[in-house]
């Protein structure tokens, strides 16, 4: 691990914006780092007024207001809808698409005849040619009114080329209506069907059925739709194109039921009358492979109570005629996906039982490679992530409020460029979800009551070893340093040219390879450990700060912690990768 590579960990990203400078002096402003200023800024200004743009296509759709939607299977393929009465001219047409008022063809002969003209389809059908006359296309598919055309011209004049192109396809007015999410009038263009209608009038309600949507021309059922027709059996049934006076109808949906646990899509689907509970399989993809099919229960109200009712077997689902707000839940073995990665001799993903722990996933590895360094292992967990970044985000909005109170003292201007450097280290650097854990293996064998159950996600690294100890911060020289047993962090540093002007040498990090935190110089620990001398192992990291700022030390240790945490993280990962 050289200097270029520990520098390359340290490195912060800063993001160019360009924001007003409102009630911060410009000065103090150009003293921060961009990610900062933004983020101040973006603070002091008004609370709430800022709206996510929507972003809008030229037939203007836009995305349905947040909390729209339904959570039922369909209704993510509605998430847009459209905002004006204005012609939607995204639908393509193909040869069979029958021309009508409204439409236009170009004509263009080339050859002893040169002519381009455009022939609007009159309201009697017809269209007029120069020289030839009228020709009736109203009614007829585009391919056979080019092919009318053509023939018309070639019997009319010798030796030209007929090139026939439809260049504008009429507006139609159609109504959609029932249990739709913005039902009224829509104009559309005379190739839609009734999916474009659906979607330019946002789908079907939280009351709308997917499986029953009606085409009404001249108080007729033209045409009766079943969406999952299309969403789940991949079959074309919208067939009819829409003519104007057309109704669209959403009836009201009849039959929803939920399935959940050990099936590819969990969610709520909708189900006709006389389909049984074992359609909601089919409908979501199946199950899965961790499947417990010997527990399977049907939640159903009855009576004005809900009541449990086991099922003995899949294929008794077949003689359950579903009912509106049946819960079908099918229970999963309590498998867990996990990944170990570094020195083992087997790294990647595996599927463990739930009482697994390190000592079961290194096993299953094949256990250590000879270079392997447990002391250094990590154990990342997605839970323990998430918990942290929210820590970081309240840890850096009360930096944030520090900055706001020195914003108006001119004599701090040193401290806010410390603080401001400390701010965009926390903001860029990943939360960390390492979770304090032993990897030696014979300790582990030894006692089982200090093993780690894995959960859902884990991930284990194993470094491999490095004799080497890491110093960077201010130093006048950040680098790596050969691990000599005994040697104290002063020696250390002493061996990258000592401190230099603005270190703060009362408060000095040490981030052990086991992810300890160890607050040098001072006999405490900011994790509660009590250590006047402070022991390094190889791996160990030397973190010098700058002198302490005018945030309260608290704030700022818990800040040095959190970035160090990622940074051990990334460097164990580096000596994973390093080959």
């Amino acid at each position: 691990m050289n200097k270029k590579l520990i520098k390359y960990l340290l490195v912060i990203l800063l993001f160019p914006v360009h924001v007003s400078s409102q009630d911060y002096d410009e000065a103090f402003l150009a003293s921060l780092p961009e990610g900062v200023k933004e983020d101040l800024l973006m603070q002091n200004r008004a609370k709430n007024e800022l709206e996510e743009a929507q972003y809008k296509r030229p037939s203007s759709f836009v995305i349905k207001p947040e909390g729209a939607g339904s959570d039922r299977f369909g209704s993510k393929i509605f998430s847009m809808m459209q905002t004006t009465l204005m012609p939607v001219n995204e639908a393509n047409f193909d040869g069979n698409y029958i021309l009508d008022f409204g439409d236009v063809i170009e004509l263009q002969l080339v050859g002893q005849k040169s002519l381009v003209a455009n022939l609007p389809i009159k309201r009697d059908g017809s269209i007029n040619i120069p020289e030839i006359g009228k020709i009736f296309v109203s009614g007829l598919s585009l391919d056979t009114a080019i092919a009318t055309i053509i023939n018309k011209v070639n019997s009319s004049f010798i030796g030209v080329d007929v090139f026939v192109t439809l260049i504008n396809i009429r507006d139609i007015q159609i109504i959609v209506a029932g249990n739709v999410y913005n039902p009224g009038p829509y104009t559309l263009n005379g190739n839609s069907n009734l999916f474009h209608a659906l979607s330019v009038s946002g789908g079907p309600s939280e009351e709308g059925s997917f499986r029953s949507i009606n085409l009404i021309r001249d108080d007729e059922i033209i045409e009766s739709v079943d969406l999952y027709q299309t969403f789940i059996y991949g079959k074309s049934s919208f067939k009819t194109r829409l003519r104007s006076g057309d109704l669209i109808f959403v009836q009201p949906v009849q039959n929803l039921v939920s399935i959940s646990g050990g099936i590819k899509r969990p969610g709520i689907y909708e189900l006709k009358n006389d389909e049984n509970l074992f359609n909601s399989i089919f409908f979501a993809n199946g199950l899965n492979s961790i499947a417990d099919l010997s527990d399977i229960t049907l939640y159903r109200i009855d009576d004005g109570q809900v009541k449990s009712s086991p099922v003995s077997s899949v294929e008794d689902l077949k003689n359950i005629l579903s009912k509106d707000s049946d819960k079908l839940s099918i229970s999963t073995f309590p498998f867990r996906t996990v990944e170990i990665q570094g020195a083992v001799k087997n790294p990647g993903s595996y599927i463990v039982n739930e009482s697994d722990g390190i000592y079961g996933l290194v096993t299953k590895a094949g256990g250590y490679t000879k270079t392997a360094y447990p002391f250094g292992g990590v154990l990342n967990n997605r839970s323990t992530s998430e918990i942290n970044a929210l820590a970081s985000a309240e840890l850096y909005k009360s930096f944030i409020d520090n900055l706001t109170l020195l914003a108006s003292d001119p004599t701090m201007t040193s401290d806010i460029s410390i603080l401001a450097t400390i701010m965009e280290e926390l903001k860029n650097s990943e939360s960390s979800g390492r979770v304090s854990a032993e990897f030696e293996i014979e300790l582990l064998e030894k006692d089982p009551s200090i093993d780690v159950l894995l959960q859902d996600g884990d991930v284990i690294i194993i470094p491999e070893f490095l004799n080497q100890v890491y110093i960077f911060g201010e130093v006048l020289s950040e680098g790596t340093s050969k691990y000599i047993d005994g040697k104290t962090f002063d020696e250390y540093i002493s061996a990258k040219g000592g401190y230099n002007a603005f270190a703060n040498k009362k408060s000095i990090f040490i981030l052990h390879p086991n992810g300890e935190t160890v607050l040098a110089k001072r006999n405490r620990n900011i994790f509660m450990k009590d250590s006047k001398e402070i022991d390094l192992y190889p791996g160990s990291i030397i973190f010098v700060p700058r002198d302490t700022v005018k945030a309260p030390f608290s704030v700022a240790a818990q800040a040095y912690a959190a970035i160090l945490g990622n940074i051990g993280i990334s460097l164990a990962s580096v000596a994973v990768l390093r080959d």
